[in-house]
């Protein structure tokens, strides 16, 4: 980042978006990390957890829709904080312990409190922090700092679920997290009212922005629909993250304690991984990062697979160790590739709206399946039909982002003179 850098001039707030960003999905993904003791405390089945993604995701995937509108058209510094306030309050309601049905309606709200009304206006203000030619540079940090911010909540997590379930048991340990996380990100969005007044936003990004033209034109522009196909399969891929933990007690055996600390890994690996790819996408172009990622996806799954049951976990722990890396390296340059194309600032929101609702999707699809999996086929064999369904939707996706790199070669030529 040079003297003038649009980026270096905003940084600070870059760092208070990226906390935001790593906090307010502290809810409704932590079940995945402590799946068979969140399962345990709160007396769910396989298939019940998969509709607490499911739910998350369907709503998420139309709030994605609206959400990109509402990032239009309103402040991002009225958005972000009620997003946080209202995600964090919802996650009290554990404590009382509800039924799996209302545990399932939570996850459903919070599709809409942490995707429509905060993810889209997220990315609409990191984009407008940064300069074109800064954009992976960006999201790299902004993947990177979210990684070493889970790292760390995430090791007082694990500490407080090992603590309090040798002492109370396993669902003890489970509302210790819940207290933990709620507390936080309300207290977030309690700042983020004061600490977020600093972004400048574009004049004429709010109150005249809902405009049914500005749809039409994102989906008329043929690379909206080659990313949502690459987001799509990539983030199948990434989903199986969740499941490494849980098919590791499977198939190897491994504590519940031992299991969150396999995933927790995963937020380590997240900061080089996200900030090499984002520095890497800047030099050589997001989309060859993301083709590198993508195989090394296929490469990760293939070593879960292959790797013999009741043996060494080293094998998969390096399996794990790729996917990961794979995960935030694909993650990241998600919407890094938007600047390789022709979207104009002004339908950021819009557009983000619209890939992220049909892109994202698997996180509605991917869970109920797997959690059918689960249930219909015992022991470790769902799991690995789970893992070959997904390695074939990441390989359509290697396919796709070649077809990207041939697509904006032109577009691409030009980013690499600008630098």
């Amino acid at each position: 980042m040079g003297k003038d850098s649009k980026l270096k001039r905003n940084f600070i707030l870059l760092i208070i978006l990226t906390l935001s960003g790593s906090f307010i999905y502290t809810l409704p993904y932590f079940r995945s990390y402590y799946y068979d003791a969140f399962m345990s405390a709160f007396h769910m089945t396989n298939t019940q957890m998969g509709l607490c993604g499911t739910y998350f995701g369907l709503f998420g995937a139309v709030s994605y829709l609206i959400g990109g509108v509402i990032a239009d058209k309103f402040s991002i510094k009225k958005i972000i904080p009620f997003s946080l306030i209202v995600t964090g309050g919802l996650g009290f309601c554990l404590l009382a312990s509800p039924s799996p049905m209302i545990i399932i309606a939570i996850h459903g709200v919070w599709g809409i409190t942490s995707l429509m009304t905060f993810w889209p206006a997220l990315i609409k203000a990191i984009r407008m922090l940064a300069s074109s030619d800064e954009q992976g540079k960006a999201f790299g940090i902004f993947e990177g700092g979210r990684g070493i911010s889970n790292a760390a909540y995430l090791a007082v997590a694990v500490a407080m679920f090992g603590y309090f379930t040798a002492k109370s048991g396993e669902k003890m340990g489970v509302r210790s997290i819940v207290i933990f996380y709620s507390a936080a990100t309300v207290l977030l969005g309690i700042c983020s009212i004061f600490l977020l007044k600093g972004i400048e936003e574009e004049k004429g990004s709010t109150g005249d922005s809902f405009n049914i033209r500005k749809v039409g034109t994102v989906l008329k522009m043929p690379a909206t629909w080659l990313l949502i196909g690459i987001i799509f399969c990539t983030y199948t891929a990434n989903i199986s993250y969740y499941y490494i933990a849980p098919y590791a007690t499977a198939a190897f055996g491994t504590t519940a304690v031992i299991a969150a600390i396999i995933s927790s890994s995963s937020q380590y690996i997240r900061p080089f991984a996200a900030i090499g790819a984002g520095v890497l996408g800047d030099k050589i172009n997001s989309s060859k990062v993301m083709l590198a990622g993508t195989l090394m996806t296929v490469l990760g799954l293939g070593v879960v697979l292959v790797t013999p049951e009741n043996s060494s976990v080293i094998l998969i722990l390096i399996g794990c160790v790729l996917i990961y890396a794979s995960m935030y390296i694909t993650q990241s340059m998600h919407f890094a590739l938007m600047e390789e194309s022709e979207f104009p600032s002004e339908i950021t929101g819009t557009a983000v709206g619209i890939i992220c609702c049909l892109g994202y999707l698997p996180e509605a699809v991917c869970p109920f399946f797997a959690g059918r999996m689960l249930d219909n086929f015992k022991g470790t064999e769902g799991y690995k039909m789970i893992f070959v369904a997904w390695m074939a939707v990441t390989i359509i996706g290697v396919l796709l982002t070649i077809i990207w790199l041939k697509v904006t070669k032109e577009k691409r030529k030009k980013l690499l003179k600008k630098k």
